[in-house]
């Protein structure tokens, strides 16, 4: 069977419209051939993203934005739709951000994974997420630096301010005439010292000094064996004199100076042979008087032993 002229040119014009839908189609993220899902996401605002643009999950593409529509809501939102290939499983708590793909502005959308075990669903809507543009992340970066740039410009000026009311011209004066003095007494030391070391270049008496300490710590190292008998000696009697009793003997000390005490105050109220002695002059006297007696006896006994003693040759007595 012939196909009429007609009905080619027709056939042709159809295949051509339904091609051109597809394309028109395809271009858009819509596919005919392939199943895919269509899921929502609600953004305050979408600056860049237009229809056709690309799904991406970790930088593969799994779909494309069909529609951008105002909320009739009158909130000023923008409701995306998406197509995404059913063959890709995504959480259902996965978020839809829209970044920017390279440094012209255009965008797309990435889809962050969640960890719900359930997946997204034909007519679900995910939440989303709009990336700060470079302009918003300079000036995230650059706002806290200006703010420490204006406190500190704030600040020098303030110290500006008082450096200005100090330095007047009183200030610069005063500031002269002690700047001057420094200098008179800055050359003041340097004569004095230069004074000094010529006094002891010529009196040699730092260089004795110095001879002298060495002198002496060469004599302790020599003797360190020594220094250190006489620190240990030190040691034992202080170890002794620790372990002697001492406050007992202090005690007995103070014991026997009361007894002297006690004993002295009864001589002096004239008790007892001392104190006749140290207070009655009668018995004093008495026994002056006893020993001259004595002595006077004495005398004539040697004198006139006869009168005393008789001695009898043959046994008989002389009267």
């Amino acid at each position: 069977m012939s196909i009429s002229k007609e009905a080619k040119i027709g056939l042709i014009i159809t295949s051509g419209i339904v091609l051109m839908v597809w394309g028109l189609n395809y271009l858009k993220g819509k596919d005919f051939f392939t199943s895919q899902s269509m899921v929502y996401a609600v953004y305050d605002r979408v600056d860049g993203l237009s229809a056709s643009n690309p799904i991406m999950v970790n930088g593969l593409k799994i779909g494309s934005v069909t529609k951008l529509t105002l909320l009739p809501d009158q909130s000023g939102k923008i409701l995306v739709t998406m197509h995404i290939s059913s063959r890709v499983v995504v959480p259902r708590n996965s978020v839809a951000e829209i970044f920017s793909t390279d440094l012209l502005g255009s965008k797309a959308i990435r889809l962050n994974y969640g960890n719900s075990p359930d997946a997204i669903q034909d007519g679900d809507t995910l939440q989303s997420v709009m990336q700060k543009s470079l302009t918003e992340e300079v000036n995230a970066q650059v706002a806290p630096i200006r703010q420490r740039a204006e406190s500190i410009l704030a600040s020098m000026d303030s110290v500006l301010l008082i450096v200005r009311s100090v330095f007047n011209e009183s200030s610069k004066e005063g500031l002269q005439r002690s700047f001057a003095s420094i200098t008179a007494s800055l050359y003041s030391i340097e004569r004095i010292t230069s004074t000094m070391d010529k006094e002891l270049a010529r009196q040699g008496k730092l260089g004795t000094i110095f001879d002298n300490l060495e002198s002496i710590t060469t004599n302790l190292r020599s003797n360190n064996q020594q220094l250190s008998n006489a620190i240990n000696n030190f040691s034992a009697i202080s170890d002794t004199l620790a372990r002697a009793n001492l406050s007992a003997t202090m005690d007995h000390t103070l014991k026997t100076l009361e007894q002297t005490s006690a004993v002295m105050e009864r001589v002096n109220r004239g008790e007892g042979t001392l104190g006749q002695l140290a207070t009655n002059d009668s018995l004093y006297v008495n026994l002056n008087n006893t020993a001259k007696n004595l002595d006077l006896l004495l005398t004539d006994l040697k004198a006139n032993p006869g009168r005393y003693v008789q001695i009898s040759v043959f046994g008989r007595k002389n009267k």
